[in-house]
């Protein structure tokens, strides 16, 4: 009976997870009686004798990191929910949904007695994070408490093994009891993510069912492996703008505020086989010195583990760097948390590799070529690589760090509440004491968006109750205060500061070393949001915010007003005007008439800047006003009333805006940035197609389009796509020549193009552009040499022509972030540009090489060519959903492509 039982569980969860064309050719009713069998077995085992807990292999059918064999979702998660019922040490928390809907679990791994007093050592955790009772009672909650670790698998899909590992993982915990074992349990509570992007997990071995035993096995995935972000999820730590990464900082700093973060990474095959810490230059000054060492500490026993246990190419020192803030492992060190990344050498998915010796190669950072150095003293000699290789590595340095922590519980608790009275104290004697945001902002939304991101990383959020002086300048009452005395200082500090990437040469004579990642994120800088840094201790009045304030809307002006008009200078704002465009009566015709102002217009005695939006709508003057009152305070945006209009007034001031009728190019080659942009158009309301290669080689666009945008991708990418033979055949190829004819055709018959970053090199190469004098000034000077321009992710300033409709609402000068794009020259003529830089060094933060190749030259431009225009940006506008104050830009674009 119990085999039967066992046998009946593995059974559905292999019916669940057969790829969908095999799936439809068993019968529903087969599938649904097979399924309740097994309920039903289950229930009188575990009545009668508690049913065994199941290795993974049983339920999978094969080992786990077997070649060729990979576990989904469905049979990854029913697994740990089986454990979790029949052992107590295990504990399942539903965290919430995903953003495809599949469950996000984390498992609590820990001694029976340990898991029923979950609760209070939640309590310990909070009051050793927050640092606010005195050193004795911290102390005294150190012997009390035990030690946290959260362990992430799978944060990129393609890296699939410790998703696979997990199972085993937690088998191990669940049945053995070995010293070790029992000296982590009692020590250590373990918050285990099986899968931190369940939706990407699935796609991937969807995927690689699909392509076994093919030419095409392991091959790339044609899409993102997360509906926005591909791997990119990695790269949204402080910005959360996605539904995993929100739950996920929920359980880092709100809820469980562990000591140590363990994220388990794969890199390429090509070199080493595992990268350990510490890590490599430079280290941001931000970080706590104590956790800088704590990270030797752990890394020497990682590496004295893994070699006393015979593994081989081991680096450290080198590739990864603590300068960096937004990732799952960096974004910890700014809470005092100890964050260790691992990579393992990856496969092609679960197919194994064979690699000579003479194929493997060390890296530009920290191994100079593959032999033996200090850093890596036992180099791997090469051969077969496989999956299970993988899951032995990560499974022996999950074990090596969860002894560690164990041993030294009472230490690293004590330092973590060490950290935090220390953070405290520096914020109380040394610059900067707090930063101050004001209420009066271009854009008090995206303000309060910036607040929120601070608010959900644990940082406190204070408002002055009456007005106060700092650095011998009055701010009014309801300013924003975040102060720097606070345990959290160096998530707020390095978010709200501006970075100075230190320059890195390996000698005088060398180019200069790239950074890991961007040099410089400064959040005021790329939400837009006025920040002032207070160099000296004042006094204040303030209140902590436990939650921020709404926006409230209002409705005011005439009684019986002709029209409504808002400014349009917000983010929100653009919500609402989307809101106002796709709204239609029944026989689908638009509810409102809208215009938008060419310039600034004065109605009433009330001044309205240029691209302020009016509205007009046939509903009867009652219901017009109680609907414009209750959509205000919906958005939380000012609405005029006016009274004055008159279609005189409105045809010469005002152009007709209707809804863009949009594309947003999608190809094959899984662009992270036409997910980005995705994500930016969704949350903001906008209607969109995506378009395909096929769809711009069936031509006949302007027919169906406004506005065709393509993401940040070069010419290359765009025309040819992936090569023939390295996809199916369905996936490969660009647009080709005669999509980009069709381009040219759209362009020609009235449509707006607006090209993104590297995808400006199109219309710059093939659209006679450069007859026109416009080129790229820094094409041939993208490599870092003596004499190069080079900027890796840096925030620039520039002046925006606010009189032009793509720079409608916006200040006359603000920063965006540069990373591998044009800079433009030679715009005249009937060109235009919008986006300027300056006479001066226009780096406001992060690293810029060769800054005066740039001065005075165009960031962003817009060309006529035929009845249309292309519009070219110099950088993403909406990078990676964090640079907020520039998604206007973008948004203007896209309404200038729809206006009379």
């Amino acid at each position: 009976m119990k085999f039967f039982g066992h046998y009946l569980y593995a059974n559905s969860i292999s019916l669940f997870r057969q790829r969908k064309a095999a799936a439809q050719k068993i019968s529903v009713t087969t599938l649904w009686c097979t399924l309740g069998l097994w309920l039903l077995c289950v229930v009188l085992l575990q009545g009668a004798t508690h049913a065994q807990l199941m290795t993974p292999e049983e339920v999978l059918g094969f080992q786990v990191g077997s070649d060729y064999q990979v576990a989904g979702w469905q049979t990854v998660s029913d697994y740990m929910r089986h454990v979790a019922a029949n052992s107590d040490r295990v504990l399942v928390d539903e965290l919430g949904k995903t953003t495809e809907g599949n469950d996000l679990l984390m498992l609590l791994i820990s001694a029976p007695e340990n898991l029923d007093n979950l609760a209070r050592y939640q309590e310990i955790q909070r009051a050793l994070a927050t640092a606010t009772q005195s050193s004795e009672e911290l102390d005294a909650l150190v012997q009390e408490g035990k030690a946290v670790v959260l362990i992430n698998c799978n944060l990129h899909s393609t890296e699939i093994a410790s998703s696979q590992m997990s199972m085993e993982l937690v088998y191990q915990f669940a049945t053995e009891d070995t010293p070790e074992i029992k000296d982590i349990l009692e020590n250590v509570i373990i918050l285990l993510i099986p899968s931190a992007n369940p939706d990407g997990l699935d796609i991937v071995v969807d995927w690689y069912h699909r392509t076994v035993g093919t030419p095409h096995e392991g091959s790339e995935i044609p899409w993102l492996y997360h509906k926005y972000t591909g791997h990119d999820n990695n790269r949204d730590w402080f910005m959360l703008t996605q539904v995993e990464t929100q739950l996920l900082t929920r359980v880092l700093y709100e809820e469980w505020f562990p000591e140590v973060v363990y994220d388990v990474h794969e890199m390429s095959y090509r070199g080493p086989r595992f990268v350990i810490p510490p890590y490599f230059e430079p280290v941001n000054p931000n970080i706590p010195p104590l956790l800088q060492r704590t990270l030797s500490l752990i890394g020497a026993q990682l590496a004295f583990d893994l070699t006393s246990a015979g593994f081989t190419g081991v680096l450290s020192n080198a590739v990864y760097d603590t300068w960096w803030h937004g990732g799952f492992r960096t974004v910890p060190y700014r809470h005092n948390m100890v964050g260790i990344l691992t990579e393992a050498a990856r496969v092609e998915i679960a197919t194994p590799i064979f690699q000579p010796h003479h194929t493997l190669k060390g890296y530009r950072r920290g191994l100079d070529q593959y032999a033996l150095r200090t850093n890596f003293p036992e180099p791997w000699p090469g051969g077969w690589w496989r999956l299970r290789n993988i899951i032995d590595y990560e499974e022996a340095a999950a074990y090596s760090i969860l002894g560690f922590v164990a041993e030294n519980r009472v230490m690293l608790k004590t330092n973590f509440y060490k950290m935090g009275l220390d953070a405290i104290a520096k914020g109380q004697d040394e610059p900067p004491r707090a930063f101050l945001i004001p209420t009066a902002q271009r854009d008090i939304h995206t303000t309060h968006k910036m607040l929120d991101i601070l608010k959900r990383g644990g940082v406190q959020i204070h408002q002055a109750n009456a007005p106060f002086t700092a650095d011998g300048v009055e701010y009014p009452a309801d300013t924003y205060v975040v102060l720097m005395s606070q345990p959290f200082r160096a998530h707020a500090k390095d978010l709200l500061e501006v970075q100075r990437y230190p320059e890195r040469r390996p000698s005088p004579e060398s180019p200069p070393e790239r950074p890991y990642d961007i040099a410089g994120w400064t959040l005021p800088l790329q939400m837009g949001v006025r920040t002032i840094a207070v160099v000296h201790p004042f006094e204040a009045d303030l209140r902590q915010l436990p939650i921020l304030p709404a926006v409230q809307g209002t409705l005011d002006g005439a009684s019986e007003p002709t029209g409504y008009l808002f400014e349009n200078r917000t983010n929100v704002e653009a919500i609402f005007l989307n809101h106002l465009l796709n709204a239609r009566f029944g026989d689908n015709s638009p509810k409102y008439k809208l215009y938008q102002a060419r310039r600034g217009v004065e109605i009433a005695g009330k001044p309205l800047p240029s691209g302020s939006i009016l509205i007009q709508t046939v509903e009867p003057p009652r219901q017009q006003v109680e609907e414009m009152a209750a959509l205000a305070s919906e958005f939380g945006i000012r609405i005029h009333a006016a009274a004055t209009l008159n279609a005189e007034m409105i045809s010469r001031r005002f152009t007709r805006l209707h809804a863009p009728r949009l594309g947003l190019y999608k190809p094959w080659t899984a662009n992270m940035d036409e997910g980005w942009t995705r994500w930016v158009l969704d949350t903001h309301g906008f209607t969109y197609n995506s378009l395909r290669n096929a769809e711009i080689r069936a031509g006949h666009l302007a027919a169906r389009y406004d506005a065709i945008l393509l993401p940040d991708l070069g010419a290359s990418g765009i025309l040819n796509g992936h090569a023939a033979g390295k996809l199916p055949p369905e996936y490969t190829g660009g647009i080709g020549t005669e999509g980009l004819a069709n381009l040219r055709r759209f362009v020609a018959e009235g449509g707006t193009l607006i090209c993104l970053n590297r995808a400006t090199e199109l219309p710059l190469k093939y659209f006679g552009l450069g007859e026109k004098g416009i080129v790229n000034v820094v094409e041939k000077n993208n490599q870092p040499n003596e004499d190069a321009f080079f900027c890796p992710g840096s925030l620039l300033r520039v002046r925006v022509d606010t009189r032009h409709p793509i720079g409608y609402g916006l200040d006359n000068e603000m920063a965006f972030l540069f990373k591998s794009g044009p800079v433009f020259d030679g715009v005249r003529g009937d060109s235009k540009a919008v986006a300027t830089y300056p006479e001066f060094n226009p780096l406001m933060s992060g690293w810029l090489e060769g800054e005066k190749r740039i001065r005075q030259k165009v960031a962003l431009l817009e060309t006529p060519l035929g009845n249309g225009r292309v519009i070219l940006f110099g950088f993403k506008p909406q990078h990676r959903g964090q640079s907020h104050g520039t998604f206007k830009l973008l948004f203007n674009a896209i309404y200038y492509s729809a206006t009379e």
